[in-house]
């Protein structure tokens, strides 16, 4: 059994487990917040947040989850990097 620290960071995927995700580095939850925060100013087409980690334009995808939401809307949106090296993304309850 191994035991992992809970305050360790965590690692974006490298080398092959990157390249076989679709998707780039989950943002850390502080850097997702102030995204979000940043986001629901400008909720309109073309006020799309900067990347943190790289400074491109982050493209933003409403989403429809499957499964039954717990919060007070069904929609989910989700910020992505438009930087194909990047693509770090982040997600929230609208």
């Amino acid at each position: 059994m191994t035991t992992e620290r809970k305050d360790a960071p965590i690692e974006p995927p490298t080398g092959p487990e990157r390249a076989e995700r679709d998707d780039g580095p989950l943002l850390d939850p502080l850097t997702g917040d102030r995204l979000e925060e940043d986001d629901r100013k400008r909720p309109i087409p073309g006020g799309e947040p900067t990347c943190p980690l790289c400074g491109a334009e982050m493209v933003r995808h409403v989403e429809k989850p499957p499964a039954p939401r717990g919060g007070r809307s069904p929609f989910r949106v989700r910020l992505v990097c438009a930087s194909e090296e990047c693509g770090a993304w982040t997600v929230y309850d609208w």
